[in-house]
This record gives structure tokens, sequence and C-alpha cells, in this order.
């Protein structure tokens, strides 16, 4: 009795993660489609989350970062404080430039944030446009990375050593 109980809600809960990857997919696809890139980079995981940051200009650094941390954190139970820190502080600069790439305001990325796989289905199967990237201020990564780098305010890549945006005269 009790080992089918368990079984039962075994099943749901596998089938609960199954639907919203599903769902998750349908619409990174949609998302992605809309950038021109392939709808498949979707299906593979941690790359495409990889896209993500590349079609949002959020630096890839903070994906290595958060999977090292995770790793780390596991081995050394005391780290899983900065893990866990490391790993909500990506995942709110990813949703909040999503929200900006895809032409939605900044209090559209906690719905992104908590419920991806609904909201990404909006802005993918919807009639949100890709207005390239737009990311939000990384206080990190933002004079380290070896990327390219984009105003937060319009979008436009600017040079790297550039101190305002070329386009719109933001200090970067």
């Amino acid at each position: 009795m009790l080992l089918t109980l368990f079984f039962s809600f075994l099943l749901i809960f596998l089938g609960i993660i199954l639907i919203t990857y599903i769902l998750s997919v349908i619409g990174l696809w949609g998302m992605f489609q809309k950038t021109d890139r392939h709808g498949w980079h979707a299906l593979i995981p941690i790359y495409n989350t990889y896209i993500l940051c590349i079609i949002t200009g959020v630096s890839p650094w903070w994906l290595a970062l958060s999977i090292i941390s995770g790793l780390v954190a596991g081995l050394v139970p005391i780290l899983s404080i900065l893990a866990s820190v490391i790993s909500i502080y990506f995942g709110v600069l990813l949703a909040v430039s999503i929200a900006r790439s895809f032409g939605k305001e900044d209090i559209y990325a906690i719905g992104i944030y908590f419920l991806p796989f609904i909201f990404y289905m909006i802005i993918g199967l919807g009639d949100s446009k890709y207005l390239g990237a737009r990311p939000m201020d990384d206080i990190v990564f933002h004079h380290f990375s070896s990327e390219n780098m984009y105003c937060s305010s319009c979008g436009a890549k600017v040079d790297l050593q550039a101190k305002y945006c070329p386009k719109c005269g933001k200090e970067l």
C-alpha cells in the first residue's frame, strides 16, 4: 500500500516535470525562431540557457558560474548559500533581460522568473517582437566581459571601452 502510494506520487511528479519541460520547449522554440535561431536549440537543457544569454546580452559566464557554484555547494555544503545567491542573481538578470529584449516591462520578469514555462509560451507564441539584446545592468561582469557589451537602455552594441552609448548617450 505504501509502495503503491509512493510510486503514484512519483509518477505524478514526473508527469508535472515532463509537462513543464514540454511547455518550456514550445515557448523557447518560438522565442528562438523570433531571433532567427534554430528552434531545436530549445531542446537541449543547458545549451538553451546559453542561447538565452547570447540573445539577451547577458554574459554567458553567469551560466558557467551557476553550474560550478552548484557543483561546489554539493561538495562543500557551507557554500550552498553563496551558490543560491549566484543562481538567484543570474535568474533575475536573465529574466529581466529576456523581458526587455522582447519588448516587455521589467515587471514581466517576475512571471518569467517564477513561471517560465507559461511566460516563454506567451512570448514565443504571442505577438512579441525581438528588439535585440537589452540586458539588465550587470554589477559583476559589466566591465570584465570579453563578450560584446550592450546598452541596457536602448540595446545598442557598444565598444567595451566606451563610457557612453553612441546611440542614446546613457552612461555605461
